[in-house]
């Protein structure tokens, strides 16, 4: 008996080649996105709005951009790509909260945990989990478009034009020329967290894009 066994682990080597030749044929690699100008988010793999589904997914981030305080109702699992990434907790922004991530980082943000987080350069992040992904603001914001302002709750959903705007959010407006840290330009949006803080996002010249908090902005 002991003569066949062998025999039967060769047999149960080949019987497992076509599963495993299969398996190679339907894998696949995924190279960088180049996001467009209002190109945020790609979906790599899975349905990141389907509840108990397995997701991954890519964002990107201009720099100088803050991500306000915001919650998910599942874990996220965090990646950085490309560039410097900054991931803070609390229900409000703190910058000394803020805990730098460089390429190849990994950041783990709990179920319903608020965080925030700013993206020190042109970054990409990488994230996966089970879904359903939706973010919800601790605090709503208001969006300054050329389409009016907008009131947000969540990113997942289309702000609702509003005509009724904190006298703190926008001392700028669209097409007004602006300096920053990062450079100058036009001003082509804003956002408004009333109570806490404004950031514009400025074009500059050559078409590149950047984010900078009101005080830190000045005007020509």
């Amino acid at each position: 008996m002991m003569k066949n066994i062998p025999a039967l682990l060769s047999l149960a080597v080949l019987m497992t080649l076509p599963a495993w030749s299969q398996e190679r044929k339907s894998s696949h690699v995924v190279p960088m996105s180049t996001f467009t100008r209002n190109h945020r988010f790609v979906t790599v793999s899975g349905d990141p709005t389907k509840a108990g589904a397995l997701y991954v997914i890519r964002i990107h981030s201009e720099a100088g951009y803050i991500i306000m305080p915001h919650t998910h109702p599942e874990d996220e699992h965090i990646t950085v790509l490309k560039g410097t990434w900054e991931l803070g907790m609390g229900e409000r922004f703190n910058p000394n909260a803020l805990e730098t991530m460089e390429m190849g980082g990994y950041g783990l943000v709990g179920k319903k945990m608020a965080h925030f987080a700013f993206s020190k350069t042109d970054a990409v992040v990488q994230v996966h989990g089970i879904g359903p992904f939706t973010t919800t603001w601790v605090t709503p914001n208001y969006e300054l478009t050329d389409k009016g302002v907008l009131l947000s709750t969540s990113a997942n959903l289309p702000g609702t034009p509003t005509s009724t705007v904190p006298s703190d959010c926008f001392a700028l407006k669209l097409g007004a020329h602006a300096r920053g840290a990062l450079g100058e330009g036009v001003i082509v949006g804003a956002q408004c967290t009333p109570g806490q803080l404004t950031q514009y996002r400025i074009e500059k010249a050559n078409g590149e894009l950047f984010w900078i908090q009101q005080p830190a902005l000045t005007t020509p």
